[in-house]
């Protein structure tokens, strides 16, 4: 359809050309078919000069970077089209009262050259362009895939380790037949189905984003002292907002892979702070003091690199740690520039 389409666009436009021509040439003399064909036989090698460079000049040597065969290619492109043209008009088609000697002369022979550099200029402008435009659409596309590919991977490395803990918590749970184990299962069912199937999407609902933050801090309190204290403070309308999906969670399973390692817990702390355009999450929870913390794991390169990835400069990550407490901070607006 789209081929029919652009055939189409180039027969209207040499029609209306060589109408425009015809009309200019014989708009105060009377028509006759000698002048109807002399139109016809330029509009024919109209069209070759413009075709030939287009589909054989252009890809053969343009494309390729060899300048100076082109150049010369077109050049002997002209004056053979010249030569022909020259003498069809002289001998069929206009009665000029010259000799046979300056049939070929540099007066008889620049107006055709002419016109047809003209029309290899603008064949070449449009062949450029038309393969620049599609370039550079196939090199979005490419880009589009490989950014998809991209963040397909990086999630799928999320939580690995948390399924595993998890399942054995639950065994652990079942094996005792403790009252909470249905609960537990049904809380990873929706867990497993929320990064498996909804966090597909390049956005999802803040609110689900948030639930799921829940369960997971459901989940993790199975395998936790009762005495651990687990804060999750939300301010602010969730909403209507949207946000990539596991990007918070991953600040959120570091909090917990990290955060109970101190005999002076103050335990882990959430924090989410929902303004209309932007939030702020931040997570709160202890360090060890005896070992130097690194700020880059596994977990929080992939946060890095996907945020770098979806929301490039509309967002800040910030690490901290004093006094054996980390802090990590994370202020994003919710429209992403690559989305």
């Amino acid at each position: 359809m789209k081929k029919r389409y652009t055939i189409a666009i180039h027969v209207v436009v040499w029609l209306l050309f060589e109408t425009w021509v015809f009309y200019f040439l014989y708009t105060n003399s009377s028509i006759s078919f000698n002048k109807v064909t002399d139109v016809l036989v330029g509009m024919f090698f109209n069209i070759l000069i413009f075709y030939f460079n287009w589909y054989v000049l252009i890809t053969k040597y343009l494309a390729r970077n060899r300048i100076l065969l082109y150049l010369a290619a077109v050049l002997a492109t002209l004056l053979t089209t010249a030569v022909l043209r020259a003498t069809l008009d002289f001998y069929f088609f206009r009665d000029f009262k010259k000799d046979v000697t300056a049939l070929y002369s540099y007066d008889s022979m620049m107006p055709y050259i002419m016109g047809g550099l003209v029309l290899v200029f603008i064949s070449s402008g449009l062949k450029v362009t038309g393969n620049y435009i599609r370039n550079e659409r196939r090199n979005k596309e490419l880009e589009t895939q490989k950014l998809t590919a991209e963040l397909a991977f990086l999630k799928s490395q999320v939580n690995p380790h948390f399924l595993f803990n998890t399942l054995n918590n639950i065994y652990s749970l079942a094996y005792k037949q403790h009252p909470e184990t249905p609960d537990a299962i049904m809380k990873l069912s929706l867990l497993m189905r929320y990064m498996l199937y909804e966090s597909n999407d390049v956005l999802v609902s803040l609110e689900k984003e948030v639930d799921h933050i829940r369960n997971f801090i459901d989940l993790q309190k199975l395998r936790l002292r009762e005495q651990t204290s687990i804060k999750l403070n939300i301010q602010g309308d969730l909403k209507g907002k949207q946000i990539a999906p596991m990007l918070l969670m991953t600040l959120v399973e570091n909090a917990f892979k990290h955060g109970l390692v101190s005999k002076n817990e103050i335990g882990i702390i959430l924090n989410l702070v929902v303004q209309n355009d932007s939030l702020l999450f931040s997570t709160i929870n202890n360090t060890s003091q005896h070992k130097k913390r690194e700020f880059g794991g596994i977990g929080l390169e992939n946060l890095k690199r996907r945020l770098n990835l979806l929301y490039n400069k509309r967002h800040e990550l910030t690490f901290e740690e004093k006094e054996g407490t980390f802090y990590a901070t994370l202020k994003l607006y919710f429209t992403p520039l690559n989305a």
